[in-house]
């Protein structure tokens, strides 16, 4: 073997002594030094799933107790898989059980990486070292899950988020009157007065909302979402009128309703969509409303003073069948009882591969 060259063995020597010198903790030193605005700016520039990881690999991160300016937890986010995967050669009460354990695992864990998300930002128990842009909450979560639901809406507002969204319509295996039971009565008066007047926007699914005689609103909220909400005809038409600023109103799949009346004015009113509620008997007063969107559900149909409707959407519940097999005399029954005399636009979304305009 030759012998190494004094020129090798030096470089080998020094690399080696390199070697053993202790490497500055770069990373640490940048966080520390860098503004709170920088840091917040390389974060919001992730997608909160790399923000999940990275918190949870850099403990540098943590320390910071920076987040992502949209905070958005779905299954998504921490990876979870929700397949039930059932085993067809076991008995059907032996897979609902397999399938309620797996269902419980999946709740457990993610419950646990929003705790683990949530936890180095809190403060106190009343407040958190972030603001927010958007919060939301997309996962099955039921009234046995209310004690963190309760603390997720606090954190939101505390965070003084924006954009709200507590959405648990995902994986629903009830639906009707009879399963009020499984849905979380929603502390929406945490929103009400000046603890949610940063909100604009609010997103709510699989919940039931009994409104308390001390609600007065949401102050600056502009855009209301309601998915499978158990609500009564008095408390949604007090949870519209008390929303003075709203823009924007989506309701579907939402029940016991059969009737709403709001003889009060809505006058910021834009943008208006009923679906799948069985809501027989819509009036109200809307001067500002250009687009509207409703279904067969809807029997009557008052909009007064609407003179700047330019566009109405009818989407049928029925557009699953073949265009054939409509029932043309009870849709034509179904348009001369609304009250739509200042509509420019009247679209109708008979099936899936259709769709007639009457100008």
């Amino acid at each position: 073997m030759e012998k190494q060259s004094s020129e090798e063995l030096s470089i080998e020597n020094k690399s080696a002594g390199f070697s053993r010198v202790e490497k500055p903790k770069v990373a640490e030193i940048q966080l520390q030094l860098l503004p709170y605005d920088v840091l917040r700016d390389i974060l919001s520039r992730l997608s909160i799933k790399d923000v999940v990881r990275m918190s949870t690999l850099s403990g540098e991160w943590r320390q910071q107790r920076i987040c992502h300016p949209d905070l958005v937890f779905t299954k998504d986010t921490f990876g979870i898989s929700t397949d039930p995967d059932p085993d067809f050669t076991k008995t059907i009460n032996a897979i609902i059980r397999d399938t309620d354990a797996k269902r419980a695992s999946w709740t457990a864990e993610f419950i646990f990486n929003v705790e683990s998300v949530l936890r180095p930002l809190w403060s106190t128990s009343t407040t958190t070292t972030t603001t927010l842009d958007k919060f939301a909450v997309e996962f099955g979560l039921r009234r046995k899950h209310k004690y963190y639901i309760d603390r997720w809406v606090s954190f939101s507002i505390a965070s003084r988020a924006k954009h709200i969204a507590f959405d648990f319509t995902f994986d629903v295996d009830c639906a009707g009157p009879g399963c009020d039971q499984y849905k979380d009565v929603f502390p929406l008066c945490k929103l009400s007065g000046p603890s949610g007047s940063c909100v604009t926007s609010l997103v709510l699914g699989y919940v039931w909302l009994k409104l308390p005689p001390s609600f007065c609103g949401i102050t600056n909220l502009r855009k209301l979402t309601l998915k499978t909400v158990s609500i009564s005809e008095g408390d949604l038409q007090c949870l519209l009128l008390s929303c003075a600023l709203l823009e924007h109103i989506n309701i579907e799949w939402c029940s016991p309703l059969s009737s709403l009346r709001i003889g009060q004015e809505l006058c910021r009113l834009q943008y208006l969509r009923v679906r799948r509620s069985e809501l027989e008997m819509l009036e109200l007063h809307a001067p500002n409303l250009t687009k509207f969107e409703f279904d067969e559900d809807l029997a009557q149909i008052v909009l007064s003073d609407c003179l700047r409707l330019s566009e109405a959407t009818f989407v049928s519940n029925m557009r699953t069948q073949e265009f054939n097999d409509y029932d043309f005399d009870d849709l034509a029954f179904t348009f001369t009882e609304l009250a739509l005399p200042h509509v420019q636009k009247l679209f109708l979304l008979l099936n899936l591969d259709q769709v007639c305009s009457r100008k």
